[in-house]
């Protein structure tokens, strides 16, 4: 894959890192792609350690992250703010920290080796810590403490021996359509640039381009916009993501964090417009039914 290289260093610009063009090509991310046409620049040819922006990496360790920003310091995000997002667990200390306010399904962790919990309710949906990772289908409904730990096995398998586990109480949510998996729910991506909602996407959009309920209500993006923020406050990256489903009882509720320099979505006006707030340009993106600006 080749990639235009913008040399003026002066200028607030976007970095990323090639290694990653192997995982993007995996994940059938064109994001590599969309950060060349705004003339990102691989950190491996930045030619000042004081060029200011911001880095998309996807691939590699916390360590590999921090050594990658080292030698510039002025880009963001910096390892220490990037590391509390890697793992839904320490999301949820940091929510719990700054003692943030957003509906959620209650959550237990399972680590390895260590009893199930006894006050745990099935049923469960189930996930690792440190990625999305889920096994997809009708099992993932976990019925009962058998199915708990034949889910948690098979995770630890693809994941390692050691992998923490999420267990959270299952809730119905309203369907957006089906995929090569089954049902995918009514779920959207808000990105939060500097403390504020910014743009919002459907999560499932390559596996249902035409989502049912979609485009959200402005009651719905209101409402997901105020839960975004409040997320916010607990973390210091320059942006996020912040995931919300929408169940059939409650309305929206909180899934997941992450970084957005690491983040995968298909809407590329959404992308491409996130990543020009970034260096302080406007990109002309008008919102369509599964993604759009706040």
């Amino acid at each position: 894959m080749a990639f235009s290289i913008n040399r003026n260093a002066s200028l607030m610009n976007l970095f990323y890192d090639d290694r990653d063009d192997s995982v993007h090509q995996r994940r059938g991310s064109r994001i590599l792609y969309w950060l060349d046409d705004l003339k990102g620049i691989p950190i491996a040819e930045s030619q000042s350690d004081s060029d200011d922006g911001f880095f998309f990496s996807v691939a590699g360790s916390i360590s590999d992250y921090a050594e990658l920003v080292a030698d510039h310091p002025n880009l963001r995000d910096r390892a220490e703010e990037r590391l509390p997002l890697m793992s839904l667990a320490s999301v949820l200390d940091c929510l719990a920290a700054k003692s943030v306010d957003v509906p959620m399904s209650r959550t237990w962790r399972l680590a390895w080796n260590e009893p199930i919990p006894d006050d745990i309710v099935y049923p469960l949906f189930v996930r690792a810590s440190d990625s999305s990772l889920k096994l997809g289908g009708a099992i993932s409904r976990v019925r009962n403490a058998n199915e708990l730990l034949l889910e948690a096995e098979e995770i630890r398998r693809l994941l390692g021996w050691n992998a923490m586990v999420i267990a959270r109480e299952w809730k119905e949510c309203v369907p957006a359509g089906t995929g090569t998996y089954g049902v995918l729910p009514q779920e959207i991506r808000v990105w939060v640039v500097d403390g504020k909602p910014f743009a919002w996407s459907f999560q499932h959009l390559k596996e249902v381009p035409l989502p049912a309920g979609f485009p959200p209500t402005t009651a719905d993006l209101q409402q997901l916009a105020t839960y975004a923020e409040r997320v916010a406050v607990a973390f210091a990256s320059r942006c996020l993501v912040v995931d919300f489903a929408r169940e059939v009882q409650r309305g929206w509720t909180f899934v997941d964090a992450g970084s957005a320099s690491s983040a995968v979505t298909d809407h590329e006006g959404v992308f491409k417009a996130v990543a020009s707030k970034l260096i302080g340009k406007k990109f002309p993106f008008h919102s369509d039914k599964v993604g759009g600006l706040f």
